[in-house]
């Protein structure tokens, strides 16, 4: 990562033609893609336990600073590799909206900071929001409503664009120990998906990973086989037991 000197006024300050505001620095992708990068790197810190593990130029989550920050950049990339629930898991309505709102903020502040400037973001959202099951239901539906909300931000920003790519699992090297492991999406591959998009701005939606092209396959198979019995499309509902 290039080091970057803090500035008065701001707790850092990024040099250079196009920094990268990072999202998720603490992800296997986003310390992948912080390693890669050959220009300035500015995390966004969520808290304390973020701010003791990052090296280098941070902004908070809210935004402070960006300004300043990112004065002086011709452009901005951004990379959004953690945004809202991070991996499936038990339901926090609460948690899980107060999370949305706080990212969807984020990206709207890195758009205001960059003052018309072009700004060339990259969502990495998961192939659950594409077709989730009735056990990823929340997660996925919880990924698609962060990419519409980026989408109607950016809509709003002449100059910026917005690629999103669906991977499925995503590990590093060392982890595909067994033969089905190479079916999940290694992390420098996705690191170069993403930096690929970052060049291109194209405004494209990319499946990433065989896992994820064959979770598709069978949700599209499972719809079908469903549908095809009386109208039911999903298992029996399960309802949660009052106590």
């Amino acid at each position: 990562m290039t080091a970057l000197q803090p500035s008065p006024g701001s707790s850092s300050t990024v040099t250079g033609s196009t920094p990268l505001v990072l999202v998720g620095p603490r992800t296997r992708l986003g310390r992948r893609l912080a390693e890669r990068h050959t220009g300035p790197v500015l995390s966004v810190s969520r808290g304390a336990a973020d701010d003791a593990d990052l090296t280098g130029p941070t902004v908070p989550a809210d935004g402070t600073g960006l300004a300043a920050a990112l004065q002086g950049a011709a452009a901005v990339e951004v990379a959004l590799c953690a945004v809202g629930p991070i991996h499936p898991g038990p339901v926090d309505l609460d948690a899980d909206a107060a999370a949305v709102r706080r990212d969807v903020a984020l990206v709207e502040a890195v758009l205001r900071a960059a003052d018309g400037r072009p700004v060339r973001l990259v969502l990495v959202s998961s192939v659950v929001a594409l077709a989730p099951g009735p056990d990823r239901r929340h997660y996925g539906g919880t990924k698609a409503q962060v990419e519409q909300a980026v989408v109607s931000l950016v809509a709003q920003h002449p100059g910026a664009t917005l690629d999103v790519l669906y991977p499925g699992r995503i590990v590093d090297a060392d982890e595909r120990t067994r033969p089905w492991h190479r079916l999940h999406a290694d992390v420098a591959r996705v690191a170069a998906h993403v930096e690929r998009a970052l060049r291109a701005g194209s405004a494209r939606r990319r499946v990433v990973g065989l896992d994820a092209r064959l979770w598709l396959v069978t949700r599209a198979l499972s719809l079908v086989v469903s549908g095809a019995r009386a109208g039911r499309v999903d298992p029996v509902l399960e309802l949660p037991t009052k106590r």
